[in-house]
């Protein structure tokens, strides 16, 4: 699955990189069940993520994302990991963390795996926590005043090297993107269930509404696959 989707070319311009987006989605627009995206997929979405994963330099996540569903370091398979140095890449994929407080949970191991993990805060970080983070060993990237965080964050993830930046959320962390028109591609997993209540897919209202491309359209199990990307005319 990774070779399928990784000969598709996905190329940033200077100074931003190519951004995705892997989510899953009830039928009605849910992203979550029992409080967790990671009880709503299935088998389907399951082998996605990985191989998604796969395809990325940097995996950008929302600190609450990184509480809530107990984020521990990014850990690909073996075969995964082979794949990407074969192709030159670091076996595995960045974790950069979004976070204000820099307030992170260490019940999964993430903070004891610094050389996998980098924290971007803003300009008014608690300095305690920043002395913490780097005498831990863990990258800390400030990223000053900015009116959108998220843009200046996958700014400074291209200056550092990343050609391709995978988000997983949360909600509010994939409208930033959007509204910041940092978005090239959605990977959007459809769970056949129908929750009513909940968490919506995405936390904003009033975006634009242009069409995007469907790239691909993959079914197993009633979960349905898709990637959808924004039409080059509007790069």
């Amino acid at each position: 699955m990774w070779h399928k989707l990784r000969v598709e070319g996905r190329h940033g311009s200077r100074p931003r990189p190519w951004t995705l987006a892997n989510m899953v989605s009830s039928l009605d627009g849910k992203a979550a069940l029992n409080g967790r995206s990671g009880k709503l997929g299935g088998p389907l979405d399951r082998v996605m993520f990985q191989a998604i994963r796969a395809l990325a330099d940097v995996v950008l996540v929302g600190a609450q994302t990184v509480r809530t569903e107990r984020y521990g370091p990014i850990q690909l398979s073996q075969d995964l990991q082979s794949a990407r140095s074969d192709a030159g890449m670091a076996p595995n994929p960045l974790l950069a963390v979004l976070s204000r407080t820099l307030s992170l949970p260490n019940d999964r191991g993430l903070l004891d795996a610094p050389e996998g993990l980098v924290l971007m805060t803003g300009a008014d970080a608690p300095p305690d926590r920043i002395r913490q983070a780097e005498d831990a060993g863990i990258r800390v990237e400030q990223l000053g005043e900015s009116d959108s965080t998220v843009a200046a964050a996958l700014d400074r993830l291209s200056e550092t090297g990343a050609n391709v930046v995978l988000t997983e959320g949360g909600p509010s962390v994939l409208a930033d993107i959007i509204e910041a028109d940092r978005l090239d591609e959605l990977c959007l997993t459809l769970a056949p269930r129908l929750l009513g209540d909940g968490l919506n897919l995405i936390e904003r209202s009033g975006l634009e509404g242009r069409r995007w491309q469907l790239q691909h359209c993959w079914a197993a199990d009633d979960d349905l696959y898709l990637s959808y990307r924004r039409p080059a005319a509007q790069d």
